[in-house]
């Protein structure tokens, strides 16, 4: 299968970004960060592809907005997928690194990535990477949140940085066209280009940007649980 065979859209809510990939061959798909605002959308866009929206799947605890994946979850019966550290009580599919995830002959690697959240994962499906928070373009999620840790997204970066070249990010955040690649990322984001560790951490820790808008919101939303569904146990933020 290559990449004529796959669904993907990139779908924006102000500098929010989500994603709908899946297989034409089996009329299946995964939505990838999604954001409560854009519920309906997610599931027009499935119907209007003729295809079944089988999986909702954060890549982290955000901070900053609402996830749709529990509204996905209760209100039309999308399996939701998370790392299993996460906090998060409503995950169905709880992965660790290098679990694959199945969207008919789709498969979508997880890669735990720490740092900006500890529950923070890339998604690898083929030449395309999915990374949340952990890599934007130009610069990645910051760590002086809870669950943050620069140590950590330092090594999370140059796990990143092993990776091949040609292949696509698609970050959960930006502003503008939002699709690069490793080696644009690698060459010319200043977050993956410190000498050492040392130098990436003094930088994370020193930087005081102020809270996300939603923050205090978007945490009590994305972290408890739609009435009568049990709280889950974890070690995400």
């Amino acid at each position: 299968m290559d990449n004529t065979d796959i669904y993907f859209e990139q779908i924006r809510s102000s500098g929010c970004l989500s994603y709908i990939l899946g297989c034409k061959k089996n009329n299946v798909c995964v939505v990838i960060d999604p954001e409560i605002d854009k519920t309906e959308e997610y599931l027009m866009i499935a119907r209007d592809l003729s295809s079944e929206l089988i999986y909702a799947i954060d890549t982290h605890t955000h901070a900053d907005h609402s996830s749709a994946c529990k509204i996905l979850r209760e209100r039309h019966g999308i399996e939701v997928v998370m790392h299993n550290s996460t906090e998060a009580p409503y995950v169905d599919l709880r992965t660790n690194d290098g679990d694959l995830i199945h969207c008919g002959e789709l498969r979508i690697e997880v890669m735990h990535t720490p740092g900006h959240t500890e529950d923070s994962t890339c998604l690898l499906a083929r030449d395309m990477l999915f990374t949340g928070d952990t890599l934007l373009i130009g610069g990645c999620g910051r760590t002086d949140l809870p669950g943050g840790d620069p140590e950590k997204q330092y090594e999370s970066l140059r796990r990143l940085a092993s990776l091949a070249d040609h292949i696509q990010v698609c970050p959960a955040h930006d502003y503008r066209p939002a699709i690069t690649t490793l080696g644009v990322e690698k060459n010319t984001n200043t977050r993956m280009r410190f000498a050492s560790k040392e130098e990436f951490v003094n930088f994370m820790t020193t930087r005081k940007p102020p809270l996300p808008r939603k923050f205090h919101s978007a945490l009590e939303w994305n972290r408890t649980p739609i009435q009568g569904t049990q709280r889950g146990m974890g070690e995400g933020i």
